[in-house]
């Protein structure tokens, strides 16, 4: 679930949306309106922009899990122990970088490095040729988060819808999601349909596709550069491959279905609702005006009398 799919996607954008997530044990009510809440945040981001100060860093691990495996949950573990993760809602701040990639512009080695300029040591990024530079490349590590695959695939339908909501009215007006689309629908349609986008909501495909996607990932990888991680198994094997200490805290379960429904509802709404959206504020200046010129003749009026 990439940019919108969060979009449902985790992060520490202008406006914070990191904090806005819901916990597994919150009310249904509570993580829909968490999740109402993450998408107008995300769309202040797009229209406005997004841009946080970070200090340099070496870019050292390649996340290449599916969206829906708990990867928001995950991204939230990594920034716990240290690390500086680029995941749905920090995917405009690096959406040339995501350009590049889909044109060939530029070597992932020069990718990776001006992610790393830009505070970032790791990416979720799951497209083909990510997972044979980042097998070959030296001091990098690779983390596949995993769950049954019939969960997946029902659990995708829930943001598969919004694979193709960057082509409509209001958002292709926005010149960013434009620019992120061409990588948006290669990991979101492509990737998990194994190359059968018109298939991109038929369970059996995506089925295929995610075993496809594991397969491709543990071939490619060599064993010692490789986690394949499901997040119930918690802090131990992520830090013994990491090697970093345990934290203290429990494992993070934050952003479940409930909370990327409400996320993902709120965005096909206003694909149907923007002329209301962009009518109210010229009904409100139109009235403004009327009032106005009423007043000024009301006025006139009075003083010839």
């Amino acid at each position: 679930c990439f940019c919108l799919a969060a979009a449902a996607s985790t992060g520490a954008g202008v406006c914070g949306l990191e904090e806005i997530n819901a916990e597994s044990s919150a009310s249904f009510l509570s993580k829909k309106l968490t999740g109402a809440k993450r998408s107008l945040f995300m769309i202040s981001d797009m229209v406005f922009g997004t841009k946080s100060v970070r200090s340099p860093r070496k870019f050292s691990l390649a996340l290449v899990g599916f969206g829906r495996t708990g990867t928001t949950s995950f991204h939230s573990s990594l920034k716990t122990l240290g690390y500086q993760p680029i995941h749905d809602d920090e995917a405009l701040e690096v959406v040339d970088l995501y350009e590049e990639l889909m044109k060939d512009d530029s070597t992932y080695d020069d990718i990776a490095a001006e992610m790393g300029r830009r505070g970032f040591d790791s990416a979720f990024i799951m497209t083909h040729k990510f997972v044979e530079w980042a097998a070959a490349a030296p001091d990098v590590k690779v983390v596949l988060t995993v769950r049954d695959r019939t969960k997946w695939a029902r659990s995708w339908l829930t943001v598969s819808s919004t694979a193709y909501v960057i082509e409509k009215r209001p958002f292709k007006w926005i010149k960013a999601l434009r620019r992120l689309q061409p990588f948006n629908l290669e990991v979101m349609v492509n990737v998990p349909t194994n190359g059968h986008p018109e298939l991109y909501q038929h369970v059996p495909t995506l089925e295929a596709g995610y075993d496809a996607w594991v397969d491709f990932v543990t071939r490619t990888v060599p064993a010692e550069k490789l986690l394949v991680f499901d997040v119930r198994q918690g802090w131990g094997p992520l830090c013994r491959f990491l090697d970093r200490p345990v934290p203290q805290m429990p494992y993070p379960h934050i952003n479940d279905r409930a909370v990327v429904d409400g996320t993902v509802r709120v965005f096909l709404l206003i694909t149907w609702i923007w002329p209301i959206l962009f009518a109210l504020p010229l009904l409100g200046l139109w009235v403004f005006i009327r009032r106005v010129v009423r007043r000024k003749v009301e006025n006139s009026q009075k003083k010839n009398l």
